[in-house]
């Protein structure tokens, strides 16, 4: 059984100049660039996105949704400022883009429809890590260590 955690990074956040650094697919962490951060930013088409306590409300509850609809089974939820974790797994042979990609569309009308319309809530692309045993699905403790509210399977949205 297909098991990812998909990260939805909010649009114009995780910017190259992060002090953490950044991240460079197929490069791995990359030290901190103020001017690769700016030319993004001049490129930016629309605001940055806060994901904000109503915000991160909103999406837990339009993932829990989407889980039934699209025949998947939710695990955790964890949500900041700058982005949502969702742990998810499934029982069929659909590819991890699939059901990432109905995720996003998920949670991306639901923003659209409840807060306002925009065109990019969150960066094209999400990051996604496959859970490969039951020591790596115990991601309980990163999660939990996030600043927004958060769910657990079974139970009901907490901080």
């Amino acid at each position: 059984m297909p098991c990812y955690l998909f990260t939805f990074h909010a649009y114009g956040t995780w910017m190259p100049d992060r002090d953490e650094g950044f991240v460079r697919r197929e490069r791995g962490l990359m030290p901190p660039n103020r001017e690769l951060a700016d030319a993004y930013r001049r490129r930016a088409t629309e605001d940055r996105v806060v994901l904000e306590a109503r915000i991160q409300l909103l999406l837990i509850e339009e993932a829990r949704i989407a889980f039934g609809k699209q025949r998947y089974r939710g695990h955790y939820i964890a949500t900041d400022p700058t982005h949502v974790h969702i742990l998810a797994s499934w029982a069929d042979d659909r590819l991890w883009n699939k059901i990432r990609n109905g995720l996003k569309s998920s949670l991306t009308r639901r923003l659209n429809r409840d807060v306002s319309r925009r065109n990019r809530w969150f960066v094209d692309s999400a990051s996604r890590k496959r859970v490969m045993d039951n020591v790596h699905f115990e991601v309980n403790t990163y999660l939990a260590s996030h600043r927004g509210w958060k769910w657990r399977e079974g139970g009901e949205p907490f901080q």
